[in-house]
Parts: C-alpha cells; sequence; structure tokens
C-alpha cells in the first residue's frame, strides 16, 4: 500500500464501527468519527452529532411522541415538513429531493429523504455551498419517542457513496431492546 493512502477515506479500507449507546437507543458509528452530544440534551429530549474527519456532520435527535403526533398528523406530513423547511432557506439557489424510501428501523416504519441544495453564501452570495443531505423519520411507540436521523455532507470526496453509509447506520439503529 502507498503511504499517502493510508489517510485517504475513499480508499477501500474499511474503518471499524464502534457502538455508541445513549438514553436506549445505540447506533453503530465509524470508529474515527468525533461525538459531541447536546449539553442540554435529556432522556426525554435532545440530540447528539457525530463529526467526521473532513467535517460532514450525522445527527440524530429525538423527542417525546406526543410532541411529533400533535404536530403532524402522518410520518410523511413530518418528512415533507422539513424538507419544506429545506426550500425556504433564504440562501437557497437550487433544490432537488432525489430520494424518498421507506424502512423498517427496529421494527418500526421509517420515511426517508435524500436532498441536494446549493446555497449561496460569501461576500454578495457569489459563492456556492453544495449540501448532500440525507433524512429519516420514524416513530418508536415502545419507547414513545420519535427519531430523526439526518446528515450534512458539505466533502462530497470523503466518502464514495455517503448514502451507503448513511444507510448502514440507519440499518443498525436500535431504540430498544
Amino acid at each position: 500500500m502507498n503511504p499517502e493512502d493510508r489517510n485517504d477515506h475513499n480508499s477501500e479500507i474499511e474503518h471499524g464501527l464502534e457502538a455508541f449507546a445513549l438514553y436506549g437507543f445505540e447506533a453503530q458509528i465509524r470508529d474515527d468519527w468525533r461525538v459531541e452530544v447536546n449539553p442540554k440534551a435529556k432522556r426525554k429530549k435532545g440530540d447528539v452529532v457525530f463529526h467526521t474527519p473532513l467535517g460532514n456532520r450525522l445527527f440524530v435527535s429525538w423527542g417525546p411522541l406526543e410532541d411529533a403526533s400533535r404536530r403532524f398528523k402522518t410520518l410523511e406530513e413530518h418528512r415533507d415538513w422539513n424538507v419544506e423547511q429545506i426550500k425556504k432557506s433564504p440562501n437557497l439557489k437550487e433544490f432537488d429531493v432525489s430520494d424518498k424510501r421507506e424502512y423498517l428501523i427496529n421494527g418500526h416504519r421509517a420515511l426517508s429523504a435524500h436532498v441536494k441544495a446549493s446555497l449561496k453564501q460569501g461576500f454578495g452570495g457569489r459563492g456556492t455551498l453544495v449540501e448532500d443531505i440525507w433524512s429519516v423519520r420514524f416513530y418508536c411507540p415502545n419507547l414513545s419517542r420519535y427519531y430523526v436521523i439526518y446528515s450534512q455532507q458539505r466533502d462530497a470526496h470523503e466518502f464514495k457513496d455517503f448514502g451507503q453509509v448513511f444507510n448502514s447506520i440507519v440499518g443498525g439503529f436500535r431504540c430498544h431492546t
């Protein structure tokens, strides 16, 4: 192996996975990701963010299922509301929803969306920031919680297929035992 390839995140070398568990949920994350728990997070409601070495981020947010049920009539409405929030950004130049899927996460129906957004940035909005956003929402009646797992991919070169990384984490997520 060429020594320069050792730090290349696009290389075929797999990083190990390790279990991260907090307040009753568990996710398998890569062993080179940094974990940041929101200091205001509580068992009832909170969020945690996983930072990749090149600055991409994956968030897990949770809260009382009763809050989500009061606000949204359906899981579809919950997913679509978040997509619309991205679309309303004042700096939005381009917007594309390229993929909507249904999953089973720990036995629960889950809905995802994949959004690519180009945002104006910099002085006078002349620069462009492209964000690749993967998200999934589901409700866990066993713990009376809703979950939102989403990512912000700003460095598209870090992973050959971030969708595969995201789907792997989502597929291994456990909200209850």
